[in-house]
């Protein structure tokens, strides 16, 4: 005979010798044996330790179990039941608003980081580009400098060339004058406010046009007073050094110089056959022979003139 935890004998209720009015669980509750025996069997398997507190809790007083609150109502449950759908439907509704936003922060992060570094980058370029462009500053202030004092030698060396050129200007043949007259009356006006570009592009115009004549035999027309009249003549001019003329009638000839005070011709009617025979091969109107023509070097008193 096995022992109940609560320490009660209990008989078998499948055994036959169970006397009427003795304590049986089936007569109380109206159990069947078999019911009896599988709560029994399974009271068996269950730890002693805890069948010990279902025990003391069943002994709690009648009037305790009595306090207890009654149920609440179906629509009261259900009411409740929905609020709290109702909240985990907002709560992950919110975490998954602030899963999205948290990642869209984490995107905008990285791009201010981006962007960060970018400027930092800049600010760098920016400030070595700045002290490139103050080496560069103090480079061309000392390359002006330079330039400011190159010009003021050129401009002083300059004067003197312009000066001498225009102490060339009575020396100059009428053609080699007529071809170069703007410039020269440019460069006679001596204004103080011409810009050097301008006075020296004038004077370069008479030096390369004076070499050019100078390099050349020069056939050319003028009108001479002879013998108290106007005589046309024709004039061959060998550079800036001498030249020879002759009428047409080969009558009147001469020779001429230049000076300090412009040409100075001297009648020589001796040499007017040979001045019009050059000339005439000059300007192909005759074939190529020799010619003699005179060649007088200025005098000193002649240069002086």
């Amino acid at each position: 005979m096995e022992e109940f935890p609560l320490g009660v004998s209990a008989p078998n209720p499948r055994s036959a010798s169970a006397r009427p009015g003795h304590w049986s669980a089936a007569g109380l509750w109206g159990l069947t044996p078999d019911f009896l025996t599988t709560i029994y069997s399974s009271l068996m398997a269950v730890p002693r330790n805890f069948l010990l507190i279902g025990f003391l809790l069943s002994l709690a007083p009648l009037s305790a179990q009595e306090a207890v609150p009654p149920l609440p109502s179906a629509a009261l449950l259900q009411k409740k039941t929905e609020e709290w759908i109702r909240a985990r439907r907002l709560i992950g509704e919110e975490a998954a608003a602030w899963k999205q936003e948290k990642a869209t922060l984490a995107d905008l992060n990285a791009i201010r980081k981006k962007e960060s570094a970018q400027l930092d980058e800049f600010i760098q370029a920016a400030g070595a580009r700045v002290d490139e462009l103050a080496k560069q500053k103090a480079t061309s202030a000392d390359e002006r400098e330079a330039l400011r004092k190159w010009r003021s030698d050129f401009d002083a060396a300059f004067g003197k060339l312009e000066a001498q050129v225009k102490a060339l200007a009575p020396r100059l043949p009428t053609p080699l004058r007529d071809k170069v007259e703007d410039a020269m009356l440019r460069m006679e006006e001596n204004a103080t406010d011409r810009p050097l570009q301008d006075r020296v592009r004038d004077t370069l115009l008479v030096l390369q046009a004076a070499r050019e004549f100078d390099d050349s035999f020069t056939v050319t027309t003028e009108v001479r007073e002879l013998d108290g009249r106007q005589v046309e003549v024709r004039i061959l001019y060998l550079g800036l050094s001498q030249a020879w003329y002759v009428d047409a009638a080969g009558s009147h000839g001469g020779y001429g110089q230049p000076s300090a005070n412009g040409w100075i011709w001297t009648e020589d009617a001796s040499i007017a056959h040979a001045v019009r025979d050059a000339i005439a091969i000059q300007t192909g109107e005759a074939t190529a022979a020799f010619v003699t023509l005179p060649f007088v070097p200025l005098s000193s008193s002649s240069s002086e003139k």
